[in-house]
């Protein structure tokens, strides 16, 4: 089973593509799934759980959490396998909030030098089940091959995914687990019995994004 397990949609502030174009390119990659997590927002659940039934596709609901610390983000956590939305965006009560409901905390992009390196990582371990070890919005794949590093050194659970913010970037990074359900993935996930694959994802797609937390992109409805 290959599930891309970081996709944003129109309901991000940079989304570019519909739930459900995002959940149909995943049908169209060949992908047996993808998770939701949309930027501190699950007002695209609704529409990606409905046309995953439609398409054949399995659906996570889940949210990338900005963690505040003295006002500024201190780091993304992908809340994965919810049921309902997260309100708490400092730790530990985020890790909590999103336990409580049975979900999944992984640590998105850890170690990009672009986006944030948290210096002092190793107060998050005890409150995450997962690290991304490939995120194709990665500029320097070096930086995910430290995460992994990271993640092996510290026995956590690795995943993947895409960060797409358009369909085609969909499928650039997947998490791939021996599953027959969603429920089968996550025991995968939580027994570090996954795999982490990826490429880089065309930078020109990357624009579509900046334009369109500008507003100067046409976001799909």
């Amino acid at each position: 089973m290959k599930i891309d397990m970081h996709v944003h949609t129109s309901a991000s502030i940079d989304g570019v593509h519909s739930p459900r174009t995002m959940v149909k390119a995943a049908k169209e990659k060949g992908l047996s799934g993808l998770a939701i997590t949309d930027h501190d927002s699950a007002s695209g659940w609704r529409e990606a759980l409905a046309a995953g039934k439609r398409f054949g596709v399995l659906v996570i609901p889940g949210m990338e959490i900005s963690v505040i610390k003295d006002g500024r983000s201190a780091a993304h956590i992908l809340a994965l396998f919810l049921n309902e939305p997260v309100k708490t965006n400092s730790m530990p009560e985020l890790a909590d909030e999103i336990h409580e409901q049975d979900g999944l905390a992984v640590i998105a992009h850890p170690l990009d030098r672009w986006r944030g390196k948290y210096g002092d990582l190793e107060k998050y371990l005890e409150y995450l089940d997962g690290i991304e070890v490939v995120n194709a919005h990665t500029p320097f794949f070096k930086d995910n091959d430290l995460a992994r590093e990271f993640a092996i050194k510290h026995k956590k659970a690795m995943t993947g995914g895409s960060d797409a913010h358009s369909r085609y970037e969909v499928g650039a990074a997947y998490t791939e687990a021996k599953a027959d359900s969603l429920g089968a993935f996550r025991k995968a996930l939580l027994s570090g019995k996954t795999r982490a694959y990826g490429r880089k994802a065309n930078l020109f797609y990357h624009a579509f994004s900046v334009l369109s937390k500008r507003g100067l992109y046409p976001k799909e409805k």
